[in-house]
């Protein structure tokens, strides 16, 4: 008896062909990590931004409506530790004239962030003349 010798065709992968699959593969998925990983610090750094805003918009919505008097030159500063956004709020208030006051609202960041301190400003008056009254209100 003789033996035919036949060729057989296995379908199938080679080992090399799995093991440069799979290196591909790994490395897109490295990539994509990285990206998400930026993505996320990126979100991050958004919401303390956010929070950073809502604090200093917060403090210029409490003292917008102060009457003039109330308003007293000098600088008071409070550190906030509980929360979401652990920042020193200061707020100095000069007097620009007698009639006249400039309030100045700073945020800084406290807790572990890559912000900076921001600060608005806005100035009071007081309505009236030298002999007390409201210009506005002449016959």
């Amino acid at each position: 008896m003789t033996r035919r010798s036949r060729k057989t065709q296995r379908g199938g992968f080679t080992l090399v062909e799995v093991l440069v699959s799979l290196m591909i593969l790994s490395v897109g998925t490295v990539a994509l990590a990285a990206l998400l990983l930026r993505s996320a610090r990126q979100a991050t750094a958004a919401s303390a931004l956010v929070y950073q805003n809502a604090a200093l918009t917060t403090e210029v919505g409490r003292l917008s409506p102060l009457p003039f008097d109330q308003l007293v030159a000098g600088n008071t500063c409070i550190n906030v530790t509980t929360g979401l956004f652990l920042h020193q709020r200061c707020v100095a208030i000069a007097d620009l004239s007698a009639k006249s006051r400039r309030v100045t609202v700073t945020v800084t960041p406290t807790g572990a962030t890559q912000l900076v301190a921001q600060s608005t400003s806005f100035e009071r008056s007081i309505a009236g003349t030298s002999n007390g009254t409201n210009p506005l209100n002449t016959p």
